[in-house]
């Protein structure tokens, strides 16, 4: 069943009713090169209107690593060492988070229940996280908070940390920003029909679909909805 809507005079959008997805109207705090990151958004057929912002924070992944030849060993090994780091965050300025996508904070009361995965090397395990900086300045400060951090939680046994890959960026309730985004679209739509006279109108469709976002500089991510638009006569 299609839905019509009126934005003044010139603008009419068309929609399908939403259908519940995973992941959506999502409120925590999310990896940008998460499940809903499209590295190619300006590549799409037509040009893509949305709202560019400051990322939150910056995410460094890590691994707590051992491999002591007993498997209890590593593991009372890895879950010292993730102890002693918690402990230091707060003063260090960073957080440890874990999550795919969505990401929860790492505290005392919780660490004990991450699961322990193999290494790639044998007879070593090891548990994969976050340590997150809010992205107040430069990534580069961000950065440096993170290193620091890192090079201050004192070793236990065999274990030690790792950095995985390089640092990334996060968004807070990334859906908060549909509205705004609606309106760009919006303005746009009417500005192209506005140019050919009059008795033109436009039709939106897509403004239903999940919020997409990706990293577009060192600090900043872009989010837009991935509609479709056509000017017709009215």
């Amino acid at each position: 069943m299609m839905r019509a809507f009126l934005f003044g005079a010139a603008l009419f959008a068309a929609a399908t009713p939403a259908v519940a997805q995973d992941n959506s109207n999502i409120v925590g705090e999310v990896v940008v090169t998460g499940q809903r990151a499209s590295a190619d958004y300006l590549s799409d057929e037509q040009t893509v209107v949305g709202l560019r912002r400051t990322a939150d924070s910056a995410i460094q992944p890590v691994k707590f690593t051992s491999d002591s030849r007993d498997e209890d060993m590593r593991k009372q090994e890895i879950h010292a060492m993730l102890e002693a780091a918690i402990r230091r965050a707060d003063a260090a300025g960073v957080e440890l988070a874990t999550g795919d996508f969505e990401l929860a904070k790492v505290t005392l009361a919780n660490y004990k229940d991450l699961a322990f995965a193999r290494g790639a090397r044998p007879d070593t395990s090891e548990i994969g996280l976050f340590v997150k900086a809010s992205l107040a300045g430069s990534v580069g400060g961000a950065q440096g908070r993170i290193d620091s951090f890192i090079k201050s939680v004192p070793a236990t046994g065999r274990a030690l940390i790792e950095k995985r890959g390089g640092i990334t960026l996060t968004i807070i309730n990334p859906d908060q920003y549909r509205e705004p985004i609606v309106k760009l679209v919006a303005a746009e739509a009417l500005k192209t029909a506005a140019a050919f006279g009059p008795d033109y109108g436009v039709e939106v469709a897509g403004l239903n679909e999940q919020l997409i976002w990706a990293q577009a500089s060192a600090t900043e991510v872009f989010l837009y909805i991935p509609y479709r638009f056509s000017v017709r006569p009215k």
